[in-house]
């Protein structure tokens, strides 16, 4: 078995870049792992179970146990058309900060933050959960996206994580008359759960295909809903460092790649999942107009460079590698061709070969 990592140092994310110097070290500062498959983050665990409860039981460990939601008391993410908050869908990309997941500006969506808790009460400062209401506009005349209920938990000393996703969640929440999607899910000690909610990777769909560079999300849109008690912090949270652990608990086998170019100046802050970066610009999202928050647009030759490798394909870049993050007991680093869990969905050609010969990488706005 792999030797324990030392435990993380916590620290406040900079805010401007750091030094280049650092962005081929892992946050322990040593090279990173050529052979990180020796290890695997929580040890030899079960398979994901089938019943939602059953993951629970999983995650309680690393988590606690998950929050009981209610979509009333959460953080609404406000919509806003031309500065002026808004109650009614104004339709795809007609507001001020889309979703940047087909445009979607359908008020009533709410966020709620909560500190990790044992089953005995006791708080968890190591874990944080997310919770997410959506109040749905991505809808056509063919197809009407349902509204959902989702869940994240996060362990930031060892990186697990866990996602849930709500099922047939009608039963238990509504649309009120403020177009806002409210109810109270049941919790995990009351009948309902496993009816509630549904575990991770349904029909082969991996969460990290879209929650790569870690597990939470960040966007112009959802970062609008604030702490109430410090509004200068988003509900999402901002996890720190450029390398943070991150491994999904039950799903040893999903694609935990991402890429990464020593020297990169967009990477001295927080790896990047291109696959996301790809859907957002595909959004009408400009990265080189936002990034970095401090002078956007000055990296645009880094991106360049990122955008390249993800077109080509680390195998064919020089200089770029396929990484995996630190998770658990596993320090992660640089994987090669013989890494076993490469997905057949993304981080892989448009062809969907994993070879030269294949038709090229999804660019970013493509």
């Amino acid at each position: 078995m792999a030797t324990r990592r030392p435990r993380l140092v916590r620290l406040v994310a900079p805010l401007l870049l750091t030094g280049a110097g650092m962005l081929a070290l892992n946050v322990t500062g040593q090279e990173p792992a050529t052979r990180p498959l020796d290890c695997e983050p929580g040890g030899l665990c079960d398979p994901m179970p089938e019943s939602p409860l059953a993951y629970a039981a999983m995650c309680e460990l690393e988590l606690g146990v998950p929050p009981k939601i209610d979509c009333g008391a959460g953080v609404p993410i406000p919509i806003t058309v031309d500065g002026t908050e808004i109650f009614e869908n104004p339709g795809l990309h007609e507001c001020d900060n889309a979703s940047l997941q087909v445009g979607d500006c359908m008020p009533g969506s709410s966020l709620q933050r909560y500190q990790g808790a044992n089953r005995d009460g006791t708080a968890r400062d190591d874990a944080v959960w997310i919770s997410f209401c959506r109040h749905d506009g991505r809808g056509t005349e063919e197809y009407d996206v349902p509204d959902s209920v989702q869940m994240i938990g996060y362990n930031y000393d060892t990186g697990a994580t866990c996602f849930f996703e709500s099922a047939d969640n009608s039963p238990w929440t509504y649309v009120d008359d403020q177009n806002r999607l409210r109810g109270v899910m049941p919790g995990y000690d009351e009948p309902g759960f496993d009816d509630a909610y549904t575990v991770p990777g349904p029909a082969g769909i991996q969460c990290v295909q879209c929650h790569q560079a870690d597990p939470f999300i960040h966007n112009p849109w959802i970062k609008s809903a604030r702490l109430p008690e410090d509004p200068g912090q988003p509900v999402i949270p901002v996890i720190p460092g450029n390398n943070p652990p991150y491994y999904v608990v039950g799903a040893p086998e999903w694609d935990m790649r991402t890429i990464h170019i020593e020297g990169n100046g967009c990477l001295a802050c927080h790896r990047i999942g291109m696959n996301t970066l790809a859907e957002f610009t595909g959004d009408h999202w400009d990265p080189n107009e936002h990034m970095p928050p401090h002078d956007p647009g000055s990296l645009a030759a880094d991106l360049e460079e990122l955008a390249a490798c993800w077109e080509n394909g680390p195998e064919n870049t020089l200089g770029c590698d396929w990484v995996i993050p630190p998770a658990g007991e596993c320090d992660g680093g640089v994987v090669g061709d013989d890494y076993p869990f490469a997905a057949a969905r993304f981080n892989r050609r448009t062809g969907g070969l994993n070879g030269a010969e294949a038709a090229g990488w999804r660019r970013p706005g493509c």
